[in-house]
C-alpha cells in the first residue's frame, strides 16, 4: 500500500507533494509486507531481530506501531511507555513526524466538507445526518485553528521497539506491553515479517521515510504524546476536581466560555463516587461564586448541608417546610427589566395538578378538562389581583388618597382554592375527586402537604438542598421529586446575574412512563438552563434506564460535559455507543476503582481521581464504614 500516493490530477494544486490527511489510522494490513527477518515460532507467527557479538550476549529485538483506536488524546498517554515500568526488557520508542503543507491542508479540508454537506442533505436516516453533522463541525473546527495559525496538521507515526538479551524475559515483556496498552485504546501492532526494516527506522541509519501506519494530528493533539505536554482539562478559572494518572491536577469550570452550555450528566454504578464527586463539586464551586441547589431523594447530602452550614429542607407530613406549587415571584429579563412571568407559573402548577389527577386514574385528562382546569388557575392569580407587574405581588395599603405598597406579599393560591373551584363544573367532577386526597377537604393528611402557603425561602446561602426520602414511595415521592424540582428552577433559578448549579441525583427515577412530566421537565430545563445562567447536572445510576424514554437522549445532547464513573457490564455497550469510547477506556470503565471515572469536556477528554482532604472527606462520605471507624488519610 502507497500511503502517500499523490493523484496526477492533483500535481497543480498547492502542497502536491505532501500525503492525504484524511487515510486515518492503520489497518492490519497495514503491518504486513515482504521483508527479510528471522521466523522465531512459526506456530504463533512471532517475528524478532537477532543481533550477535562477540563481546556481549545476543540482543533480540521487536519493533510495534501503535494505532490510537480513540478520538481524543490526553497529556501523559504515552508516559508509561516510555519509563517501560512493566517489564525487566528495555523499551525505546519513536515518534516520526511530517508537516503537511497548510495550504494543501486547508484545500483538502474545504473539499472534505463540501462533500460531506452534499451526504447530509442527501441522508435520509436521522442517525446517520447527525453523525455526518458531527464531522462536517469537527472538520470546520480544525480548518478555523490552521488558518488562524492556532494549530498545525502533521501525519504521525508512533513506534516502540522492545529488547532484551534474555529470549524467554523477551517474550513476557512483548505480551505485557501489547496487553497493557490495548487496555488504554492504543493497539500495538508488530510489524512482522519487516522487523529488520522496523529496526533501521528507529535509528538515523535508515533516511528513508518508513511506510508505516500514519494519522493525521494536530499540534495539541501532539503535545500530549510527549511528557512535557500540557493536554487534559486545564480551565484556568475553574476547581481541582482531582488528579489524573500522571498525577498533575484537573481544573474543571463549566462556565468555560468555550463551551456551548454549562450542564453535566454524571453516570456510574452505585457505590463507586458519583455523589461524592458531586460533593466536592458543590463545596469547592462556592469559592468561585456558583451557588448550588439539591434535589435528593435519599437524604444523601444532609452532612454536606450541616457542614458548609446551609440549610437541608426535608418535605414529608411532620417536616416544619412547606412548598406551594402555586408561588411566583418577579424576575429580571436580560435587559434588567423586572417583571412576573405568569405564563410560565401557570404551566409549571398545572403540570403538577395533572400529574396528581393522572396518580390515581391516567386518563381522566382529556383535552376538554386540561384546558378548564388551566383557565380555572388562571381566575385564581386574577381574582388576587396579581398580573405581570411584580407591585401586583404585594398588598397595598390606603391612607386617605394615597395607595402605598407594603412589603408583605400577597397569599397565593392553593390546591384547596383551585379545587373549591372544580366541584361545581360538571365536566371536571370526575377530576375534582382524583385532585381531592391532595388538599385539605381529603381524608388523607399526608398527601395534603402541598396544599399550603409556601414558608420556605433560599437568601444568601452557598447551596441547600430539597429531600424527598420520608415521602410514600409510591404516590408522594414521585409528586413530591416533581414539586421540588419544579419549585427551585422557578425560585431559584431565577437570577440571571448570578451562577447557579441544580443537581437532580438519583435521575433514573425520572424516566419511566409513569414520571413523563418530570422527563420532560428535566429535558426542557437542559435545554433552557443557559438563558438563566444555570449549569443543570443529572447523577443517575443506570444509563440504559436513563435512556428509556426520548428524553433522556436529548438530556445527554444538550450536556457539554459528561462524567463516566465505574459502569455496569449491562451498560457498557451503550455507553462506548454513546460517548464514542475506545475499547480501552470501556475496559477501563468496567474496572474502574472507586473514585476514578473519565470525564469528557466537548474535544477534551481525560481520565481523573476525584481526590479530597481529610476534611472533605469526613464531611462527604456515606460510606457506614468511614463514619464509624473513621479515616484514614
Amino acid at each position: 500500500m502507497q500511503l502517500f500516493k499523490n493523484k496526477k490530477k492533483q500535481n497543480n494544486l498547492p502542497g502536491k507533494n505532501q500525503p492525504d490527511i484524511f487515510l486515518g489510522a492503520a489497518s492490519p494490513k497495514d503491518l504486513i509486507a515482504p521483508s527479510i527477518i528471522k521466523e522465531v515460532d512459526p506456530s504463533h507467527g512471532d517475528y524478532y531481530v537477532e543481533v550477535g557479538s562477540t563481546v556481549e550476549s545476543v540482543r533480540y529485538f521487536r519493533s510495534f506501531f501503535a494505532a490510537l483506536t480513540g478520538n481524543s488524546t490526553f497529556y501523559g498517554m504515552m508516559n508509561s511507555l516510555y519509563a517501560g515500568d512493566f517489564g525487566e526488557a528495555d523499551c525505546d520508542t519513536a515518534i516520526h513526524l511530517i508537516p503537511l503543507d497548510p495550504a494543501r491542508t486547508l484545500w483538502q479540508l474545504e473539499q472534505r466538507i463540501a462533500q460531506l454537506e452534499v451526504d447530509y442533505e442527501e441522508e435520509n436516516n436521522a442517525a446517520r445526518r447527525k453523525t455526518i453533522l458531527n464531522r462536517i463541525n469537527d472538520l470546520t473546527r480544525r480548518h478555523q485553528a490552521i488558518m488562524q495559525s492556532m494549530e498545525r496538521l502533521f501525519m504521525v507515526s508512533i513506534q516502540t521497539t522492545a529488547s532484551a538479551t534474555d529470549l524467554e524475559v523477551f517474550k513476557r515483556f512483548c505480551n505485557l506491553l501489547v496487553k497493557k496498552f490495548g487496555s488504554k485504546g492504543i493497539q500495538l501492532r508488530a510489524a512482522d515479517t519487516r522487523q529488520l526494516q522496523a529496526l533501521f527506522g528507529m535509528t538515523p541509519l535508515d533516511k528513508e521515510i518508513i511506510k508505516e501506519p500514519f494519522r493525521d494530528m494536530e499540534s495539541s493533539n501532539i503535545a500530549d504524546l510527549f511528557p512535557f505536554g500540557q493536554g487534559g482539562l486545564r480551565h484556568k478559572s475553574g476547581i481541582i476536581i482531582g488528579h489524573d494518572v500522571q498525577g498533575d491536577l484537573i481544573f474543571y469550570n463549566c462556565w468555560e466560555p468555550s463551551l456551548g452550555n454549562y450542564n453535566i450528566v454524571i453516570f456510574g454504578r452505585s457505590g463507586f463516587g458519583k455523589s461524592f464527586l458531586v460533593k466536592l463539586i458543590t463545596e469547592r464551586s462556592t469559592f468561585i461564586g456558583i451557588v448550588t441547589a439539591i434535589i435528593d431523594p435519599e437524604d444523601e447530602y444532609e452532612n454536606l448541608m450541616a457542614g458548609m452550614g446551609c440549610p437541608y429542607i426535608k418535605l414529608h407530613p411532620n417536616s416544619k417546610y412547606r412548598i406551594n406549587i402555586f408561588d411566583v415571584d418577579e424576575e429580571e429579563d436580560e435587559n434588567g427589566n423586572v417583571f412576573v412571568n405568569l405564563e410560565s407559573t401557570i404551566k409549571a402548577a398545572q403540570a403538577v395538578v395533572f400529574k396528581m389527577i393522572r396518580t390515581y386514574e391516567p386518563n381522566a385528562l382529556t383535552g376538554q378538562v386540561k384546558i378548564a382546569i388551566q383557565e380555572l388557575i388562571k381566575e385564581l392569580y386574577e381574582e388576587r389581583g396579581i398580573n405581570e407587574n411584580p407591585m401586583s405581588l404585594y398588598q397595598t395599603e390606603t391612607r386617605g388618597n394615597i395607595i402605598s405598597v407594603a412589603e408583605v406579599k400577597k397569599k397565593m393560591p392553593t390546591l384547596s382554592d383551585l379545587y373549591v373551584k372544580m366541584t361545581p363544573k360538571h365536566d371536571l367532577q370526575q377530576a375534582a375527586m382524583f385532585l381531592k386526597p391532595f388538599t385539605r377537604h381529603g381524608s388523607t393528611p399526608a398527601q395534603a402537604i402541598f396544599d399550603c402557603q409556601s414558608n420556605v425561602t433560599i437568601k444568601d446561602v452557598p447551596a441547600f438542598a430539597i429531600s424527598t426520602k420520608e415521602l410514600d414511595e409510591d404516590i408522594m415521592k414521585p409528586i413530591g421529586l416533581f414539586i421540588a424540582t419544579k419549585w427551585v428552577w422557578e425560585k431559584f433559578g431565577k437570577n440571571r446575574r448570578l451562577k447557579k448549579r441544580i443537581v437532580v441525583d438519583e435521575a433514573q427515577k425520572m424516566m419511566d412512563d409513569s414520571s413523563i412530566e418530570l422527563a420532560k421537565w428535566l429535558e426542557d430545563a437542559y435545554r433552557t438552563a443557559r438563558k438563566r445562567n444555570i449549569s443543570m447536572c443529572a447523577v443517575t445510576q443506570g444509563f440504559e434506564v436513563f435512556l428509556k424514554l426520548p428524553q433522556g437522549m436529548g438530556i445527554l445532547k444538550n450536556a457539554s460535559t459528561k462524567i463516566l464513573m465505574r459502569q455496569e457490564s449491562i451498560d457498557i455497550e451503550a455507553v462506548q455507543d454513546k460517548f464514542s469510547l475506545s475499547e480501552g477506556e470501556s475496559a477501563f470503565l468496567l474496572n474502574a476503582p472507586k473514585g476514578w471515572g473519565i470525564i469528557k469536556v466537548n474535544n477534551d477528554a481525560s481520565i481523573f481521581f476525584a481526590d479530597s482532604t481529610e476534611t472533605e472527606y469526613r464531611m462527604f462520605t456515606s460510606d457506614p464504614n468511614d463514619l464509624v471507624g473513621g479515616v484514614s488519610s
